[in-house]
């Protein structure tokens, strides 16, 4: 992260000598039981995006840690009509209770020692907030039909175009004016009266949600849209050019071809893509600019 502009732009607007520490959240509602009283933990994790990405995303470093939890309640007491809106300013309630020291620490500063021994002055700054896609939706504020980073009507998702980023101040504003503001209804909001991030410093947490890679990547983008435009009408030449990929270190072999595959994970999703181009090479001999398009 130390290499984005992002992180360039906000260190600008720090006082002289400030030492930037760009806060990355996450967070995702589990089921931990189906049959016993469907059981449920929201965890919401932390860590910092001055630590490499390796070390990170490795357990055994433990460079995330937990936060806290959110509560998951049935909210039994409202109507049934007003249990969804309720729930989501609950998470928003709990989630400013959490940051709670950020907008201190965002703010003024705090003191820390870093690894190298000195005392620095130190900025915690909201960079990025990974989750799905209904729980991006629950952040931004806004319907689970919409874009949760920009304005996109939800019957244009998907096309190409190019459309505005989500401005945290404007919609603040608009969500306060629910009634009045035509802003709220054509942006998809809801009305959460105090969303967490509305008194961050330097966040905007439109710019902070993070690609779902798995399900917008490697299955929406790679397995839903490229892979069936590109297989329709060869699934039986696809899956026995798969089952002749030879072995090698690091490939996963499908040795009954993709047709046969039940359950699809992030992994078998990756070790497609490995192999994509050599299994679709001469596919569609008589029009190249499909190879060449995907």
């Amino acid at each position: 992260m130390s290499s984005s502009d992002w992180m360039w732009e906000v260190q600008q607007l720090l006082p002289e000598g400030a030492t930037l520490l760009p806060v990355i959240l996450s967070s995702d509602k589990t089921h931990l039981s189906t049959f016993s009283r469907d059981k449920q933990a929201w965890p919401v994790y932390i860590t910092i995006g001055n630590i490499d990405k390796s070390v990170r995303r490795s357990p055994k470093r433990r460079a995330v840690t937990l936060l806290g939890y959110l509560p998951v309640a049935k909210l039994q007491c409202f109507a049934k009509s007003e249990r969804s809106l309720q729930g989501y300013r609950i998470f928003h309630y709990a989630m400013k209770q959490l940051l709670q020291p950020l907008v201190e620490a965002g703010q003024h500063g705090v003191e820390m020692v870093c690894s190298d021994g000195f005392v620095c002055q130190t900025y915690l700054i909201l960079a990025a907030y990974v989750a799905d896609y209904p729980e991006q939706c629950l952040v931004s504020c806004c319907k689970e039909n919409r874009c949760p980073t920009c304005v996109v009507a939800p019957d244009e998702r998907g096309e190409l175009l190019d459309s505005l980023y989500r401005d945290p101040a404007e919609s603040i504003t608009a969500i306060h004016e629910s009634v009045t503001n035509p802003r709220f209804a054509d942006e998809g909001l809801r009305e959460i009266p105090e969303p967490f991030w509305a008194k961050l410093p330097y966040a905007n947490i439109f710019a902070c949600i993070t690609p779902d890679l798995l399900h917008q990547l490697h299955k929406g983008v790679f397995k839903d849209h490229l892979f069936k435009w590109v297989a329709t009408g060869f699934e039986d030449e696809v899956d026995a050019r798969f089952i002749r990929v030879p072995p090698y270190q690091g490939l996963q072999i499908f040795k009954k071809g993709i047709s046969s595959v039940s359950q699809w994970t992030g992994n078998e999703y990756r070790q497609m893509e490995k192999v994509f181009v050599g299994i679709i090479a001469s596919l569609h001999a008589e029009e190249p600019r499909i190879i060449a398009a995907s």
